[in-house]
């Protein structure tokens, strides 16, 4: 059984306000990514993450737009990691899931198709953009070395895993109170190998007012 986790439980710092529920085209951009799992023809169940008080606005979201994949709505954590161990609570320990930020409403169906399908034969797979610009590290407004690119690239969501795997991983973390900014980081503190496919420059992760204004356009 394939799985949707959709995290929305995030407050926007750098944003300013929480992005997820932003309206485009008089729709919240969380809407987009509960769509694109609804509509996908690999995934059996969707869950979504989010505040609490959050929770009965999404489903009213739900019915009203009849995305009938939804299979429940959970409480999400202080921090991402935690929040999706809250997701991982209700899941079985056997499948797979796809894990997305709802602040990345571009995604596309083949994204959704072709990580299920490797997923199988990989156990973790995750969607990339090689790093195009040159990379300098800095540090109090100083230039401290030029990174080589070559073997660089940016990592977008969804990830995929097998369900048994990505469990373990986030037990692993919590027994060493391991913190990572995504799910692969996880998989690699289990010294396991992560597949990597390629990602879509359109998968935009809204940051800023910049990126919403280029999302409002790609819509």
């Amino acid at each position: 059984m394939n799985f949707a986790v959709i995290l929305a439980a995030g407050v926007g710092k750098r944003f300013g306000s929480e992005k997820q529920f932003v309206k485009i085209k008089n729709l919240p951009v969380i809407y987009y990514s509960i769509k694109a799992f609804n509509q996908s023809p690999v995934i059996d169940k969707i869950i979504i993450v989010t505040k609490k008080e959050r929770i009965g606005y999404l489903r009213q979201l739900v019915k009203k737009y009849n995305f009938s994949k939804v299979e429940n709505i959970v409480e999400g954590g202080l921090r991402r990691q935690d929040s999706m161990r809250n997701a991982l609570k209700i899941l079985p320990d056997k499948g797979n899931i796809a894990i997305h930020d709802s602040a990345r409403p571009l995604l596309n169906q083949s994204i959704i198709t072709q990580g299920f399908r490797l997923v199988k034969k990989y156990k973790a797979v995750i969607p990339v953009l090689s790093v195009t610009d040159t990379i300098k590290q800095v540090k109090n407004d100083f230039v401290i070395k030029t990174i080589d690119r070559t073997d660089l690239s940016y990592v977008q969501t969804p990830q995929f895993f097998e369900l048994g795997l990505v469990k373990k991983a986030y037990l692993k973390a919590e027994h060493t109170n391991y913190y990572a900014t995504d799910d692969a980081n996880l998989i690699e503190h289990l010294w396991k190998k992560v597949y990597v496919i390629s990602g879509l420059k359109q998968n935009i992760k809204i940051t800023d007012l910049d990126d919403l204004a280029l999302v409002k356009k790609l819509l």
